[in-house]
């Protein structure tokens, strides 16, 4: 089992969830701010086999969107942050 943990822009949250649930998987979204400028952004979190990693990755790649450097955020903002992380398994309770 894998956990996906990814970190997503706030614009691009809806459609990276829903793309993920139309390919049956079940995530978790958690609204979250962090870096310097206290941007709004979305953490993901999905448990999936390791054969799934690939395309939850890949969905991801697809519906997030990198975006240019503004007045706002002076640096260019990556389309998503993504770790992939080793999960014993998980539990429903």
């Amino acid at each position: 089992m894998k956990l996906v943990w990814a970190i997503v822009q706030n614009e691009d949250a809806g459609n990276a969830m829903k793309a993920l649930n139309a390919k049956g998987y079940r995530a978790t979204r958690i609204n979250t701010v962090g870096g310097l400028l206290k941007r709004g952004n979305v953490t993901i979190l999905a448990g999936v086999e390791p054969e799934q990693v690939d395309d939850v990755i890949n969905t991801l790649r697809e519906h997030c969107q990198a975006r240019g450097a503004s007045k706002d955020a002076p640096a260019e903002r990556a389309r998503a942050v993504v770790f992939v992380l080793d999960a014993p398994g998980f539990l429903q309770v």
